[in-house]
Order: C-alpha cells, then structure tokens, then sequence
C-alpha cells in the first residue's frame, strides 16, 4: 500500500475516514436523542403537552417557511431552501399526533 500511494495520499484517505465517521457519530446521535426524547414526552401528560406544543410550533413555522420564504430566508439564512418546509411540517404533524394520545 505504502509503495502505490504516497504519505500525503495515505494522510488525505484518513482524514476523508475520520471525516465521514464523525458525520455518521453527530447524526446518529441527533436521531437518537430526537427519539429518546419523543419516548420520554410520551411518558407523561406534560410531555404530551410539550409534544403538542412542539408540533404546533413546527407546523406555523414550515407553513411560514413555504408561503414567506422570501422574507424569511434573509433573517434566517439556515432555510435554504423553500422546499425545507415539507419535512417542518410533516414533523410537526408527527409531534401533534403523538401528543394528542391520551392514557
């Protein structure tokens, strides 16, 4: 291996590893927490009503992302795209309906 490539090849390979590992490690840990939590606000009535209020909130907010995106996209610079708003409101309508539940 040491013969085909030089050091500075081999270096860049495992910085391009190390890369995409730790981009694996930060989402995997994002998805895990992001459902340990959903769990864990199901668990309780004021959970639930977090979960509500969580899904409300997700719900204007993409709603408000597709029809001002214009306006808003120059306050917010993280959206994007106008498009960012389907997977807002799907998730919102997830929160709400895991926090309309009842025990």
């Amino acid at each position: 291996m040491m013969d085909s490539f030089g050091p500075t090849e081999i270096a860049a390979t495992y910085k391009e590893m190390a890369i995409g590992a730790g981009i694996g490690i930060g989402v995997a840990s994002i998805i895990f927490v992001y459902v340990a939590l959903i769990v864990y606000g199901m668990s309780t009535s004021t959970g639930r009503k977090t979960l509500m209020g969580a899904g409300i909130f997700c719900l204007l907010f993409g709603f408000a992302t597709y029809f001002y995106y214009d306006s808003l996209h120059v306050m917010l610079p993280f959206l994007i795209s106008k498009w960012l708003s389907i997977p807002l409101v799907i998730n919102g309508g997830f929160l709400c309906k895991l926090g309309s539940f009842s025990e």
